[in-house]
């Protein structure tokens, strides 16, 4: 069991590296937190946490067997990944910017899409797959040591991604001209496009 609390500790240490260091998700919460607030992020953030969780119990279940299996479904994942990327990119650079239209027209991500997301997200599945790998224990203790991984990703991820729609209300105010907002929502834009060729890697 003192095996297992030390490897919690290091998968600890792990996703907070992968949680709080720049992504998709983290480029969308930003995006999000600036133009619509933290409390009409929330539903983003709980969606991550749902759609990264049921992606974590699939791998563990074997879904991660499947690409080995079918190399093609791989493909098929990358290929959509990058689809949605560009549809997300051109979503963050079209974001309204006129005084008052952003609350009104624009529409942040809703929980549903950000859980979905996570399951063509290519940095969800490498931290999924590694925690399911690198962090869990063979044997009698390895459902054990899996579920606890599932919970450390959680408690860890949550907050990190906070951190990130917080950020962004902060940088909202500085955001206070329709040209400062546009600029900023196509560097955001621009940004999500830069994360691509780690999929196509």
């Amino acid at each position: 069991m003192d095996g297992i609390w030390a490897m919690m500790i290091s998968a600890a240490i792990f996703c907070a590296t992968m949680t709080m260091t720049p992504g998709p998700n983290n480029i969308l919460l930003t995006t999000s937190g600036a133009n619509f607030g933290v409390r009409r992020t929330l539903p983003h953030i709980i969606g991550i946490r749902v759609g990264q969780t049921l992606l974590h119990i699939a791998i563990l279940l074997g879904l991660g067997s499947m690409f080995e299996a079918w190399p093609a479904m791989h493909q098929v994942l990358r290929v959509t990944s990058i689809a949605y990327l560009l549809f997300l990119a051109y979503r963050v650079i079209t974001t309204p910017v006129d005084d008052g239209l952003t609350l009104i027209e624009g529409q942040p991500m809703t929980m549903r899409e950000s859980a979905l997301f996570q399951w063509i997200n290519p940095k969800s599945w490498l931290a999924t797959i590694t925690l399911c790998t690198a962090f869990t224990v063979s044997g009698d203790s390895y459902w054990l040591s899996a579920m606890m991984g599932v919970l450390v990703f959680n408690i860890v991820g949550f907050p990190a991604s906070f951190t990130w729609v917080i950020l962004g209300a902060r940088i909202s105010n500085k955001l206070n001209t329709p040209a400062r907002r546009k600029g900023f929502n196509w560097s955001m834009g621009g940004l999500l496009l830069v994360t691509i060729p780690m999929i196509i890697h």
